[in-house]
């Protein structure tokens, strides 16, 4: 009875220190800490957010210390995201990185996960309010900038175009387009907005039936620029239904293997993107730096293409955002730079 007694001791013990472990970083082999680190994505099974696994896929491989993984609800759902936030934050994760569906949702979330001593940084996300940093793959007026000259150019200078976002309440989305507006502005004033901000939900037939219905409803739109991924596609399949192409044009935030067949078509002219594997690598090391008491500063290299030297800027809440330089463009004339010697999509 004695033995048995000892045994149970033993083992409560044993079980009590692997749960404790949970917030703290676990064990791994050798009895090394192992930082729990997780990325919450807006939405699975996109190509761009399959793209960021391999990120972070990557850098779990390339730190014994670490285990990161990536999860994220099937849809994009402000309040989805939340509650696997929750649920991380009853797991006792070391540290939780967020690409926010609705920053303001997540405020109450973010404040409790901090409060347990787990490190949030969010990505695509720059006014978020409480969150140990942000990152950010570049300036985001300047990109929506750059992309809105491109489309300028396309355009000769003049002409009628229109806005998507994939959410009104995206930081990011919402942030390009008043970079592309107040751009065109002052650079291209005969270059005018056909309607206010359209929200597809980041959903390409949501994209496709409003940029049908807008093209029908106004003949003197020549572009339509997406912040969301799925807005290139679904405009662009509008474009071609309705045998526009040379006429109108998509442009905006996508991936090679979602538009490479629009821009071959004619029907999308540019896109333009920062490699969704980099940011989430970028993410977990500023987020292993911070569990390790490391600082994150001015010119740090975060270990990843795009993010050598970084710069950081305080938002109006005070959270630190990090910057990097990391967009890519691809037309025509680059289009098949993102195949592989079998002439699959790298990305």
């Amino acid at each position: 009875m004695r033995k048995t007694a000892i045994l149970f001791v033993v083992l409560a013990t044993l079980f009590a220190g692997i749960a404790f472990a949970g917030g703290q970083g676990e064990q791994a082999a050798g009895g090394d800490q192992q930082y729990q680190i997780a990325m919450v994505v807006k939405v699975e099974g996109v190509a761009w957010f399959d793209n960021m696994r391999l990120g972070i896929q990557r850098f779990n491989d390339e730190h014994s210390d670490v285990r990161a993984w990536q999860t994220g609800a099937d849809t994009a759902d402000p309040a989805a995201q939340v509650r696997i936030v929750e649920d991380l934050i009853a797991q006792g994760v070391d540290a939780i990185l967020i690409v926010p569906n609705d920053p303001e949702s997540l405020v109450p979330v973010i404040e409790r996960a901090r409060a347990q001593g787990i490190v949030v940084v969010t990505h695509e996300a720059s006014n978020i309010q409480n969150a140990d940093f942000d990152l950010e793959a570049f300036n985001n007026a300047d990109y929506g900038a750059h992309m809105a000259s491109i489309m300028a150019e396309w355009m000769g200078g003049e002409g009628v175009w229109q806005p998507f976002v994939g959410h009104l309440t995206s930081t990011t989305h919402n942030e390009w387009v008043d970079g592309e507006e107040a751009f065109l502005e002052e650079n291209y004033p005969n270059i005018t907005t056909a309607n206010s901000r359209q929200e597809d939900q980041e959903n390409q037939q949501m994209a496709y039936e409003r940029s049908l219905e807008l093209l029908r409803s106004n003949s003197d739109i020549q572009a339509i620029m997406g912040s969301a991924m799925s807005t290139v596609p679904g405009a662009a399949q509008a474009i071609e239904e309705l045998g526009l192409v040379g006429e109108v044009a998509a442009f905006g935030t996508c991936l090679p293997s979602v538009a490479g067949d629009y821009i071959e078509s004619g029907a999308a002219r540019s896109i333009h993107f920062w490699v969704p594997a980099d940011a989430g690598y970028a993410a977990a090391s500023i987020a292993y730096s911070l569990l390790k008491g490391e600082d994150i500063s001015e010119g740090m290299d975060l270990g990843v293409a795009g993010y050598e030297d970084v710069s950081i800027q305080h938002n109006d809440a005070g959270v630190p955002v990090v910057y990097g330089q990391a967009w890519h463009d691809v037309n025509e004339d680059n289009l098949d730079d993102w195949r592989d010697a079998n002439g699959d999509w790298e990305l």
